[in-house]
């Protein structure tokens, strides 16, 4: 029987999907599962839906939570890292202080100052946990999932003798996602990726040796793909090759899209600060699961595509398999330098995890990785020897910070960072001849900038329908492909009776299943969440009805947001479509529509691909 300590354990919908897959196979069944945080109460909520997960499965570990750390390292045989250190206050912080000087981010967790000063917050904590697994558990292999990935794998593996491996699911979520685009089937296909975590790049595709690059660059020319107009796409066009990382993410890599203004911004929908949209998402979400992790009521159990079971699978079994894992580059990736972390083809048995030798490069996927390299090394060597000079350098080469600031201010943002983080971080005070801004910053009020944030959602969700009635999902008929195009049962009834309204009360047969529409509240961005409403459902559309009054007739510009693609008809009439894939944002779209005086009926369509789905919809108010 082997021990897991998941670490951050908080993370309760990570931990419960990991818990899933470990559990998932018969000889991990009897596992021990420790499970550690530093907030009790998540820590609580944590354990009890991993029992729930373990009773879903018929499996028999012996659970464990614990607020201590050291407790929970103790004996462990693996180790799984998910901890994020300062929560959303530090987030807020790395989001803000930028925005101050003109940078705006998406996600901010894996490079330019958002990941940087991620990275080392967790410096300290990650530093002194390896610290603690060469005394408790040396023989551990450390699990990280916490991002930066590069940034804290440098951390692993350059402060300790712990064998460490950095998982994400950007590689095999992103080929999914890819061959179902193209209308295959994962299973039948391969692929060969490598780079650097959320920078690595598919450097083959193929079916039955047959390449698929063709079918991706002839996505480009039609229209209804929406390629033309997604961040990777644009990438893949002039380099070459496609980027595994969402477009959220990949949007701020490089200095291409962001700072070339709103229009840049609108043309390829990338959508500033959804990273801290997704903090409030995820509040809302724990408060749900809270209240189900007290329930009798069971829990559904999926296997999700993260690498981490497989890793202790294979090291327990022996039985091989092959991962993308994040590691030091000892010959990997020939043309990047051997102490980069890279993201490569990864061989786990029961001798541990062995990088596979992918060889060289293409050029220009070097020149656009290089950079970040760098910022990794001047990170680790700003954190261990505490030179400050180390993390302007860190931020001046990041693309998207270099094409947006001076030197002067880049300087001047990092002091402001530095002092609103204060004992988060590693002690930066050894002297070097590289100029600080000579300013001096006072602490940051956490509760103030939260207010502050919370205002701006306020105002951005203001007049977003809140009730609704939905009905769902309709699955496609075709694995991997669906629009908003696709025939179901509602289109055939607003189209019979005209006017825009549905029968609430009706049952529609779908893929042997009685659907009905259910009454449900949008959330304080706006969004209706259908993932919470149907669970994870691919490849579908789903429906959304409400009714809103005017006091008379008027034009008005509607607003809304959408996961993935979204239809709109009033009063019977379709006022918009917009067929895209895309994480959910209010006031991504607007389009024109006339209400009627009295009482006006809104029908709302939505798709989904993979991942994340809802919409939102706001109709001004007279």
């Amino acid at each position: 029987m082997i021990k897991v300590a998941m670490i951050g354990a908080g993370s309760i919908v990570f931990s419960k999907n990991l818990t899933g897959d470990i559990l998932g196979y018969p000889e991990l069944a009897d596992s021990t599962m420790c499970y550690m945080d530093i907030d009790k109460d998540r820590l609580e909520v944590g354990v009890n839906l991993c029992r729930k997960v373990a009773k879903a499965l018929g499996a028999s570990p012996k659970i464990e939570g614990t607020l201590d750390r050291r407790r929970a390292l103790d004996g462990a045989d693996f180790v799984i890292n998910m901890v994020q250190i300062g929560g959303f206050d530090s987030t807020l912080v790395d989001f803000e202080i930028p925005r101050k000087y003109g940078l705006n981010f998406t996600i901010a967790d894996t490079t330019g100052p958002g990941g940087l000063f991620r990275a080392l917050r967790t410096f300290p904590m990650l530093r002194d946990m390896c610290r603690d697994m060469e005394e408790l558990c040396p023989k551990a292999v450390l699990i990280n999932y916490s991002n930066p990935m590069s940034m804290n794998m440098q951390t692993i593996w350059r402060t300790s003798s712990i064998t460490g491996v950095g998982l994400c699911h950007s590689v095999q979520g992103t080929f999914d996602w890819l061959m179902r685009t193209i209308g295959e089937r994962p299973e039948d296909c391969s692929f060969v990726c490598a780079g650097v975590n959320h920078m690595a790049f598919y450097l083959r595709l193929e079916k039955n040796g047959v390449d698929l690059y063709p079918r991706l660059f002839a996505l480009l020319d039609d229209p209804r793909s929406g390629a033309d107009r997604q961040v990777r796409f644009e990438l893949m066009k002039r380099l070459g090759y496609y980027c595994s990382e969402s477009d959220e993410h990949s949007s701020e890599y490089n200095p291409y899209f962001i700072p070339h203004g709103r229009e840049m911004i609108a043309r390829y929908r990338i959508p500033i600060d959804e990273y801290l949209r997704r903090c409030d998402a995820i509040v809302d979400e724990f408060e749900r699961l809270k209240v189900q992790s007290k329930t009798d009521e069971p829990l559904p159990v999926h296997r999700s595509n993260e690498y981490g079971s497989t890793i202790i699978h294979s090291m327990v079994t022996g039985r091989p398999s092959v991962v993308y894992g994040n590691m030091p580059n000892t010959g990997a990736i020939s043309n990047l330098p051997r102490t980069a972390i890279v993201e490569a083809p990864t061989l786990v048995d029961r001798t541990g995890v062995h990088h596979v030798c992918v060889g060289e490069l293409p050029p220009q996927l070097v020149a656009y990785i290089q950079p970040h390299v760098a910022q990794h090394e001047l990170f680790i060597r700003a954190a261990l020897e505490g030179r400050r000079d180390y993390v302007y350098q860190a931020a001046m080469f990041d693309p998207l910070t270099a094409a947006t600031l001076p030197l002067d201010r880049i300087v001047e943002m990092c002091d402001e960072m530095i002092a609103a983080h204060g004992d988060l971080l590693p002690r930066l005070e050894k002297k070097s001849l590289v100029p600080t801004s000579g300013k001096t910053f006072g602490a940051v009020d956490p509760k103030a900038l939260r207010a502050q944030w919370d205002a701006v959602q306020a105002k951005a969700a203001e007049g977003y329908i809140q009730e609704w009635y939905v009905a769902g999902p309709f699955r496609t008929d075709t694995p991997g492909a669906v629009t908003l195009d696709l025939r179901t049962p509602v289109d055939d009834e607003l189209a019979r009776r005209g006017d825009g309204s549905v029968d609430l009360e009706a049952g529609y047969g779908t893929a042997g299943a009685l659907v009905k529409w259910r009454k449900c509240r949008a959330d304080k961005r706006g969004q209706v969440d259908l993932v919470a409403l149907f669970g994870p459902v691919e490849w579908a559309v789903a429906f959304a009805y409400a009714e809103i009054r005017s006091e008379r007739e008027r034009e008005v510009i509607a607003r809304c947001g959408s996961d993935d693609g979204i239809r709109v008809w009033v009063n019977g009439r379709q006022v918009h479509s917009h067929e895209i894939g895309r994480a959910y944002s209010p006031n991504a779209d607007e389009f024109p529509a006339r209400l009627r005086a009295g009482t006006n009926r809104i029908l709302v369509k939505v798709d989904n691909y993979v991942g994340g789905w809802g919409f939102g919809l706001m109709v001004p108010k007279d």
